[in-house]
């Protein structure tokens, strides 16, 4: 295979250093949600799905390259510029996929997270519509002419083309350029009000905002697809175009990643509890709503006696309580993490005592030695 010339170099590192990048993000987000949350849904296989497809298309453009993409037709035989021509277009029809699929990935993680109904039917229409765009794109890029052949090989005349990918690819890089922005910028006014730690919160949002730089680089392959009707020169036209679509598909990837590797990282500072609840990736699985989430009940092993006693007396009786406490030698009443009752009133509150029985066996104890029941106490 020809070695590399021109901006096929630059082509070939950009593309492969960004794949490769999104590959160790994702395998750590994979990782993550896994391993440590347990609590894996469609944005993580939508993310796959498009990583997948992206790893074709850097494998096409750098085969591409090698026929001569990145260099002016002039300098390239005729073989040379068909088989060039053939592997970018299936490039370009696989990452119109592929960047459809990243997006729709953004907006599915955003609707595990969201409670209102007009959140969740705002994010169904730029799915829905962004993917429709996708294949829309990526049909045209071998539907536009016939023989579809003579789309590639210039020796093939044509017989008149129905469809101008031209204007297709406009419209739908300048709608997912704006789905960048919105999708940036949405995460602000759905979260903001919802029962979450304001750090999670926050991390998701700013995150998410990054995907600002996703749309610039959506605008900047927007304004070079003129490139596009240039059929005597597209090998090289088209070279700065496909960097920055890579580059618009890497920062969408890591965007929507960032927010899923916070568990990780409390992990390795040791910062991490299996009951952290608050934990925004602690998601509900899908076709559930994020208020519908159920409550774990506690679970009590064998040898585990449970009592439970209500009292019903004046919580005012600040001695009463104190006395019984120290009289019984147990822990101080936490009553008053409760609202104050009004003066002269009269609270019922109910006392589970949970007692729990071990053994701690020694190697070569003939005989158990049990310990002191352990007892704890929770006030509701």
């Amino acid at each position: 295979m020809p070695a590399l010339r021109g901006k096929g170099p630059t082509l070939v590192g950009v593309l492969w250093f960004e794949t490769t990048l999104c590959m160790l993000v994702l395998a750590l987000r994979v990782y993550t949600r896994t391993v440590i949350r347990r609590n894996t849904g469609w944005d993580d296989l939508l993310l796959l799905a498009s990583w997948i497809l992206m790893v074709a298309f850097t494998a096409l453009c750098t085969a591409a390259a090698h026929y001569g993409m990145g260099v002016h037709s002039g300098e390239l035989s005729v073989d040379q510029t068909t088989h060039g021509m053939l592997l970018l277009l299936a490039g370009q029809s696989i990452i119109a996929i592929s960047m459809g699929l990243s997006k729709c990935a953004v907006a599915a993680f955003l609707m595990r997270i969201v409670v209102k109904k007009w959140h969740k039917l705002f994010l169904w229409f730029w799915i829905v519509s962004i993917m429709v765009l996708s294949i829309i794109l990526a049909v045209t890029v071998f539907a536009q002419c016939t023989p579809v052949e003579s789309i590639w090989d210039p020796r093939i005349p044509s017989k008149g083309c129905s469809l101008n990918l031209a204007v297709m690819a406009t419209i739908m890089c300048a709608w997912s350029a704006v789905l960048d922005f919105v999708l940036a910028l949405f995460p602000w006014l759905a979260l903001w009000n919802l029962n979450m730690k304001k750090k999670e919160k926050y991390t998701i949002c700013f995150s998410l905002s990054l995907g600002i730089f996703a749309g610039i680089c959506g605008i900047i392959r927007t304004t070079g697809l003129n490139a596009l009707t240039q059929s005597s020169d597209y090998l090289y036209a088209t070279t700065d175009s496909v960097i920055w679509t890579m580059s618009e598909l890497s920062t969408t990837i890591l965007c929507v990643s960032i927010p899923a590797l916070r568990p990780l990282w409390r992990s390795i500072c040791g910062d991490i509890s299996s009951n952290d609840a608050s934990n925004y990736t602690d998601l509900p699985p899908y076709g559930k709503s994020s208020a519908g989430r159920s409550v774990k009940q506690p679970t009590f092993a064998m040898d585990t006696v449970t009592t439970t006693t209500v009292h019903g007396k004046d919580l005012d009786d600040e001695s009463g309580s104190s006395g019984r406490n120290e009289e019984h030698g147990e822990d101080t009443d936490t009553r008053h993490i409760l609202p104050h009752p009004r003066p002269h009133s009269t609270g019922i509150y109910q006392v589970n005592e949970v007692t729990i029985s071990y053994e701690d066996r020694r190697p070569g104890d003939g005989d158990s030695i049990p310990s002191d029941p352990v007892k704890t106490r929770q006030h509701l």
